[in-house]
């Protein structure tokens, strides 16, 4: 019902140095068979001009494949880093105590949402974890990253993932909930600002205090307590 924090995001770092792994494999066997075919091409009775054009191809083969494998590589590290970042807030999430659920790497129709926070009287949070390092601007509409737009739009990201999961909620209790979302950098600095379009962004150090600050004993938070493993068990079906 409940999966570990950062699971889908190191089975992606495995796949993408899997991914790697085969396409070296490939261009070495490609490589010993150009040797080999160079090396008997009068055997093989081909012309000096197939042969020449053959040993190009042999000398150019690391270029071609050099940008490919850099790319897959830094894709790699990101996913390395964002695994690392979602299991450091799992750690820091488990000192919650009894009156919170915790859920990570719930997958919904756009991404895997990192972790859901359920309090006994603080209501839902999502959480979005990013690992990026420097420095975070909080503009009145977007982010940026050491001041360049990050590589997705984390705010329509996270506003896609919190609709989702209030209606996925209100299948379960009948009523549209609000949802806490947040962003939390955990390397990089974030300067406390206004929420952008309901997303509050933090660095990790204050996530905690602003779940357990966020107390506001109602009807919705007990009624979405007490149907917390409904709730569970509704996310844990995608």
């Amino acid at each position: 019902m409940n999966n570990k924090a950062g699971l889908s995001t190191r089975k992606m770092a495995q796949k993408r140095r899997r991914t790697i792994n085969l396409i070296l494999l490939g261009v070495l066997i490609i490589g010993i068979v150009l040797a080999l075919i160079i090396d008997n091409w009068k055997t093989l009775g081909l012309g000096g001009g197939t042969v020449l054009g053959l040993f190009l191809l042999l000398r150019l083969l690391p270029d071609l494949i050099d940008k490919p494998i850099k790319r897959r590589q830094k894709a790699k590290r990101r996913a390395d880093r964002g695994a690392k970042a979602e299991e450091i807030l799992g750690d820091l999430l488990s000192n919650l105590n009894k009156d919170f659920l915790v859920l990570h790497d719930v997958s919904s129709p756009y991404g895997n949402i990192d972790h859901i926070v359920i309090g006994k009287n603080n209501g839902v949070f999502l959480l979005e974890t990013k690992a990026h390092g420097g420095r975070v601007e909080v503009l009145p509409n977007r982010l940026l990253v050491n001041g360049k737009p990050p590589e997705k739009d984390f705010i329509k990201q996270t506003l896609r993932n919190t609709y989702w999961l209030r209606d996925e909620i209100e299948k379960v209790t009948g009523k549209k909930v609000w949802i806490n979302a947040v962003i939390v950098f955990t390397n990089a600095f974030v300067p406390f600002e206004k929420p952008i379009k309901g997303i509050q962004v933090v660095n990790k150090k204050f996530l905690i205090n602003l779940i357990e600050q966020r107390t506001k004993p109602s009807a919705d938070s007990s009624m979405i307590w007490e149907a917390r493993f409904q709730i569970a068990q509704q996310l844990s079906k995608l």
